[in-house]
């Protein structure tokens, strides 16, 4: 509330002072003293009080004026301290030596990112752990940064190695898993003789008709004359066409 709000009107005591009051007063003895004091009640009291409140205030040097001070030009208390301050400042700043504002004459919270050169942080002024997340661009991390040996597989998203990521040669047999290949994984041609073991192909591995005299070791038979295997009894057709019908039991 402004100072001048705080000014007793003359319209204040015409509907307060005892001049409102009837030429006679015919109330009781404590109706008729109240009327007196009415003015000072209802107006002089919340005057007195509004005006001692705004004086208190942090707002009351913006409503107290001055006279002129030489030097400062300012038409209120507020306006000749701030006047004031700045021509201080601005005094003990020259007078300043170099390199002679300590930490200790330094504010907490004082020194701001304007107030600091670009560049002019270096590793050694950050405390250990200080460099968090949070503080990481996007994409910031490159390679020369990462030590050696540093990202380990618990470090790995699941499926993260793709087969781009996988060197030539790179997948060894003690990085492959017991049973792990199976048959999907083979090129066609993939298994050659020399790697079926000894004594590995067994007749439930042999199809029918599929070894002929060419695959048997020892006489060579003629090119007309052919092996059939089976368990049925030939028939003349099998053996007009100069088969040799070889018989196994079960």
């Amino acid at each position: 509330m402004s100072f001048t709000d705080n000014k007793i009107t003359d319209a204040d005591i015409e509907a307060h002072g005892v001049q409102s009051q009837p030429n006679k007063l015919t109330g009781t003895a404590a109706q008729n003293k109240k009327a007196f004091d009415k003015l000072v009640t209802d107006i002089v009291k919340e005057k007195l009080n509004g005006l001692i409140d705004a004086l208190m205030s942090a707002a009351a040097a913006d409503e107290i004026g001055v006279d002129t001070i030489t030097g400062i030009a300012a038409g209120t208390v507020q306006e000749a301290l701030e006047a004031i301050v700045l021509s201080m400042q601005s005094i003990t700043q020259g007078s300043v030596a170099d390199g002679s504002i300590t930490a200790a004459k330094l504010a907490d919270d004082s020194v701001i990112a304007a107030k600091i050169r670009d560049g002019e942080i270096g590793s050694g002024k950050l405390a250990d752990g200080a460099v968090t997340t949070g503080k990481l661009n996007d994409l910031a991390v490159t390679t020369a940064k990462i030590a050696l040996l540093a990202v380990t597989a618990a470090l790995l998203a699941d499926g993260a190695v793709t087969t781009p990521k996988l060197a030539d040669l790179a997948v060894t047999a003690a990085k492959i898993a017991n049973a792990a290949v199976d048959n999907t994984k083979l090129a066609e041609a993939a298994v050659t003789a020399v790697k079926i073991a000894a004594d590995a192909v067994t007749n439930a591995k042999i199809a029918d008709g599929a070894v002929t005299g060419a695959k048997l070791a020892g006489t060579v038979l003629p090119a007309n004359v052919g092996i059939k295997m089976g368990t049925a009894v030939p028939t003349t057709a099998d053996i007009s066409a100069g088969q040799i019908y070889l018989k196994y039991q079960a």
